[in-house]
């Protein structure tokens, strides 16, 4: 699995008390073989938080990344937080259906965005080793975000000793692609479909 491309963002984190913004603004369809396929919701990540950043991030610095999710382990992360946070008052789970359509898609996104967003207007959800597993830090200085006071969620400096662990799961965000929330996946697919046919027409590059 690639690690997400973490990139320095002007947003501002609107969630102060938490320093975490989640939402699912867009969703993607994965086509396999033959008619197979499913449906990846993409979660935005919006954060001063250090665990989520690398060693090159200043503290100050809001960063932003998309993590792509299948129904599955959205539900498996739901019951993970219903179970071990029974206080945490979570909107409803998107029924399961036997064949999705357009509108099941649709509403399963609004309703996976109203539930990550109340996971990151709650503290102590927030910074609970099920979120930073979920969104793919795994690292022994993310799981301990959740044991700290509350205050300290707003720090986005990273703690000694931290910084080797927890900043590995970003290590090759260098290499990545920002992402293209501003263009539907037809764009983006249209697009790619134009450079390889660009690269068909001119393979010896004398049109550019």
């Amino acid at each position: 699995m690639q690690s997400p491309a973490v990139l320095v963002t002007s947003r501002q984190v609107q969630n102060v008390h938490t320093g975490l913004d989640l939402t699912v603004p867009q969703h993607q369809e994965v086509r396999g073989k033959m008619m197979s396929g499913h449906v990846e919701y993409q979660i935005l990540v919006v954060t001063r938080l250090a665990v989520f950043k690398s060693a090159k991030h200043r503290p100050e610095d809001v960063v932003q990344f998309l993590v792509s999710k299948k129904y599955s382990e959205i539900e498996e992360f739901y019951q993970k937080l219903s179970n071990h946070y029974p206080a945490a008052s979570l909107p409803p789970l998107p029924r399961k259906v036997l064949f999705v359509g357009e509108s099941d898609i649709r509403e399963r996104r609004a309703m996976f965005d109203e539930i990550l967003r109340c996971v990151s207007k709650d503290a102590q959800l927030a910074g609970s080793p099920e979120l930073l597993e979920f969104l793919g830090t795994r690292s022994a200085g993310a799981a301990g975000l959740a044991t700290r006071d509350p205050s300290v969620l707003g720090d986005a400096a990273s703690q000694p000793g931290d910084s080797d662990e927890a900043f590995d799961f970003f290590e090759q965000q260098d290499d990545m692609q920002p992402p293209t929330l501003g263009l539907s996946n037809k764009d983006v697919e249209k697009s790619l479909e134009e450079e390889e046919e660009e690269e068909a027409l001119d393979p010896l590059g004398i049109m550019r």
